[in-house]
């Protein structure tokens, strides 16, 4: 186990190779295509990534729950929250914008936080094929974590007919930013390799 400790393997050509002690301020690189090598992970960032995936879950719940847009048309105003947005997109038979906002704003986010959470406070708990199917959940979770925003551009877009319509944001809109915010930060401070080397 000692003499695989210090095998990297290239994260682009794939070229496996030992690596020697690094000094501090230095980075080792592939022999072959000089990529730099991820040689040993930060364990603090399981800490990071648990708190701030604990504060984006701990803004959740106002964030899909609070007014996030207000609707003024022909002197009548409405405001809907993503929740109950959603739940009248999929009343008024909008099942394509209702199931994709319902997806990509209340349960892949909630789901991929989670999994971040877990991972990172609880990771070295679980089986190598809980952990790597987790992992990879959580990979995939956030390729669309971005379509509600795109859907709800559209949406505005197509709405705002010069004068007739007014849209404002509401006071969920900044949670919500920010929950988004912390869910990105969340991902970005996860590193993977440290989910291995804690029970090497």
């Amino acid at each position: 186990m000692n003499a695989l400790a210090h095998l990297a393997a290239c994260s682009c050509c794939g070229l496996v190779q030992s690596v020697a002690s690094v000094p501090r301020g230095s980075r080792a690189r592939c022999a072959r295509c000089r990529t730099p090598l991820h040689v040993r992970s930060h364990r603090r960032s399981h800490q990071t990534t648990a708190a701030l995936a604990l504060a984006a879950l701990l803004l959740y719940v106002p964030a899909i729950t609070l007014p996030i847009m207000r609707v003024e048309r022909l002197g009548q105003s409405n405001s809907a929250s993503i929740w109950s947005g959603t739940v009248e997109l999929l009343a008024d038979g909008q099942h394509l914008p209702g199931i994709v906002v319902l997806l990509c704003s209340i349960i892949l986010p909630l789901t991929k936080l989670g999994a971040l959470f877990v991972l990172s406070s609880r990771g070295a708990l679980l089986g190598h094929h809980v952990r790597a199917r987790t992992w990879r959940m959580v990979e995939w979770a956030g390729r669309w974590g971005m379509l509600d925003v795109l859907l709800v551009a559209v949406l505005v877009a197509v709405v705002k007919l010069g004068d007739i319509v007014q849209l404002s944001a509401g006071p969920a809109a900044t949670a919500f930013t920010v929950f988004v915010l912390l869910n990105l930060a969340a991902s970005a401070s996860f590193d993977p390799h440290a989910l291995w080397e804690e029970t090497a």
